[in-house]
Parts: C-alpha cells; structure tokens; sequence
C-alpha cells in the first residue's frame, strides 16, 4: 500500500481529533453533578459526576419533623439528585431515557469506548511507522 506525505498529515490530524473527543467526553462526564429535592422540597441535595452525595441542605421548617422522617427527606432528595445526575450522563452519552443503564454500565461504555479508540490510534500509528520505514528506502 502506497502512502504520500498528505496521507500522515491527515492521519496525524484523525489522532489529534480523537483525542480530543476523548478528552471532551470524558471531562463533561466528570463534571456533571445531580440536584434533587425531596417531595416535600424541605431538603435539596447535590451529588457528583459518581453519584456521591456532595451537599444536602435543609429548609428551616425539617425541625418540626422526626428523626425518621428527616431520614427519609434525606433519601428522598439523593435519589432524585442521583437520578438528575444519571439523566444528565445519558443524554451526553446519548442513551435513551427508557434504557435502563446503571452508572457501571456507563463506565463499562466508555471504557469499552476508550478501548476501542486506543485499539484504532495503535492501528493509525502502525500505519505511520510502516510510512517511515518506507521514507527510509525513498
């Protein structure tokens, strides 16, 4: 297979373009954090890009509930914040809203992604090693 000096050009150009979507998508994952509030709106909670609880905050009206039920507004607004943040990943990803995918499998995803671009920039870099040696006989 013959190559020219505008095929490693345009094949440096694919890399660099790669990589950078790569590092686009994975920094926008990174950053997507999840609010949510409970039914009742007296807690607010935020988590981050993992599903971790970053804050929660209370209205000053939660005093008048129990323990219990303070727990539960708790619950109630970390689901939500986890299912803001999940609704958030999907669509940067572009999975529909019916598919059911958990945060593994969105790391599965994009690891299996990140697998498959480095597999590709190895093939493109063989291909630019095999025009070098071939520039070497030229």
């Amino acid at each position: 297979m013959e190559y020219n000096e505008h095929d490693v050009d345009e094949l440096l150009r694919e890399n660099e373009r790669e990589l950078g979507r790569l590092a686009e998508a994975a920094a926008a994952l990174r950053e997507i954090t999840g609010r949510g509030e409970s039914r009742s709106g007296l807690t607010t909670a935020t988590v981050d890009a993992a599903g971790r609880l970053q804050d929660v905050s209370f209205s000053p009206r939660i005093m008048r509930l129990d323990a219990a039920a303070v727990a539960e507004e708790v619950v109630q607004a970390v689901r939500q914040a986890q299912e803001d943040q999940d609704r958030q990943a999907r669509a940067h990803l572009g999975v529909p809203m019916d598919h059911q995918v958990s945060l593994e499998e969105i790391h599965r995803r994009f690891t299996d992604f990140h697998e498959s671009f480095r597999a590709e920039t190895a093939e493109r870099n063989d291909r630019m090693r095999r025009l070098a040696v071939n520039d070497e006989w030229d």
